[in-house]
């Protein structure tokens, strides 16, 4: 079996950009972005993929999304994943290649934990701790400031924390001080996860992860 890597951080961290190097340099590994995914060989699963993307991630951002429920958002992003790993993930692993994706589950639930809502913080652990579970998790360590910059003009209101405040404002100054929040929030669930951690420059990020992977893949 082949192992699973998930790359985590902030919004505007650099998660798709290093998977961008990645893809490009690496054969240690089969590499996925969820916005760019290849297809499968089963058009009806890559259809659903597809528009259930559209509906979590690329709706008309002028849309009040923050206005339903958490737990629909907490059940539609499980649903994803879980779909995503059936249809992408697990077949890879199980022909002896390791999977490097951008991003699992954990940057939903640290936003979820800072929700203030004890009852959704619970629930969201139990639904999310039942998805699959990487055997590696590559943190990067961009700081929020740096992020903002990288944002500048193209966030969305979710990346400003409007889940949370119920204001969609897009201002710097939000963008960084809620992913701050989300960072530490971020560690703190990494940290008690069981899977190794590897804090990943964002600046060389692609090379250190590629040296990782080149060590785990070596008999």
């Amino acid at each position: 079996m082949g192992e699973f890597w998930v790359v985590e951080g902030i919004d505007g961290a650099g998660k798709s950009h290093l998977l961008s190097r990645l893809t490009d340099s690496t054969r240690e590994a089969v590499v996925l972005r969820k916005d760019t995914l290849p297809t499968s060989g089963d058009p009806r699963a890559d259809e659903r993929l597809s528009a259930m993307h559209r509906l979590t991630w690329d709706y008309d951002h002028v849309e009040p999304v923050w206005h339903y429920p958490a737990r629909y958002w907490l059940y539609t992003l499980a649903a994803w994943y879980e779909l995503f790993h059936h249809v992408h993930v697990a077949p890879a692993l199980s022909c002896g290649r390791s999977v490097v994706v951008d991003g699992w589950y954990f940057k939903h639930q640290a936003r979820m934990a800072l929700s203030g809502d004890e009852r959704l913080e619970d629930l969201a652990a139990r639904v999310f701790s039942a998805l699959p579970q990487p055997d590696h998790i590559a943190k990067l360590s961009t700081p929020a400031y740096l992020a903002a910059a990288r944002r500048h003009g193209n966030s969305k209101p979710s990346e400003h924390g409007v889940f949370v405040t119920g204001e969609a404002t897009t201002s710097a100054r939000s963008f960084t001080d809620y992913q701050t929040r989300t960072d530490l929030a971020l560690g703190t669930l990494l940290a008690a996860h069981p899977a190794p951690v590897h804090t990943v420059d964002s600046g060389s990020g692609a090379e250190h992860l590629m040296s990782l992977l080149r060590k785990k893949a070596a008999p």
